[in-house]
């Protein structure tokens, strides 16, 4: 099972003249099994970190390792195999409201079977469907779904290839507490099961619930790292 590891990462963005330091200097160990929140201020650097562990961004200084493999050292079909371990739902992600759920989880399917057409694996979607508890609702269109669901099928879709490691980047956002209630019980029983989660919020709620490892951002520097944390206690 994978550990990821992060030494020293940093990451830069340039627009022009102007120069931003997204995240500095951290150093972060997370292993199989964790469930991890990383918290901080909108632009502390939380999106920008998530980026780096799923694959998406790769840093300017420092170095991601994953199982002790240095990712940066790695040929980009080795680098796209250290990483496919690893699923992530994007800050924003939704559904296709003019397509099915299984039109939308199809997507997923072709890429990881490398499919050069459109084909919906429709036991790998159910049996996922069936784990985030919204069993046969393959048919069903998002727009018939309530919005719970909805973000249901969203993590069935994360977890088609069974990834030992999720990654959530605000995924509480704009949600009411019976359906964030519902995510968090769901996303306990992926942990329980093995799953690492990785998951960032600006929700005090949310973390307060959990009680479970609090890493905090500041200025793109990492300032706390608390095992049964509380929001805002670094």
């Amino acid at each position: 099972m994978p550990t990821i590891r992060l030494d020293n990462v940093s990451k830069l963005y340039r627009l022009g003249e102007f120069e931003h330091w997204a995240v500095q200097g951290i150093d972060l160990t997370v292993e199989q099994g964790d469930f991890l929140f990383l918290v901080g201020s909108r632009g502390a650097g939380k999106s920008t970190l998530l980026n780096i562990m799923a694959g998406l961004m790769k840093p300017n200084l420092g170095r991601v390792f994953i199982d002790e493999a240095d990712v940066n050292a790695l040929k980009p079909k080795e680098r796209e195999k250290a990483f496919s371990v690893i699923s992530c739902i994007e800050q924003g992600a939704d559904l296709n409201r003019a397509e099915t759920v299984y039109d939308n989880l199809s997507e997923e399917v072709r890429r990881f079977f490398f499919f050069s057409r459109r084909v919906v694996n429709k036991p790998l979607v159910d049996k996922a469907l069936g784990i985030v508890g919204v069993p046969e609702s393959g048919d069903t269109f998002p727009r018939d779904l309530s919005s719970s669901e909805c973000r249901r099928v969203l993590i069935a879709k994360a977890i088609l290839n069974s990834p030992a490691v999720l990654l959530l980047d605000d995924f509480t956002d704009h949600m009411d507490e019976d359906t964030i209630w519902d995510m968090l019980h769901l996303l306990n029983e992926l942990n329980r099961k093995g799953t690492t989660i990785i998951m960032s919020t600006n929700s005090s709620y949310v973390v307060n619930i959990m009680r479970r490892r609090v890493v905090t951002l500041a200025d793109g520097k990492l300032v706390g790292d608390v095992k049964r944390g509380r929001y805002g206690y670094i």
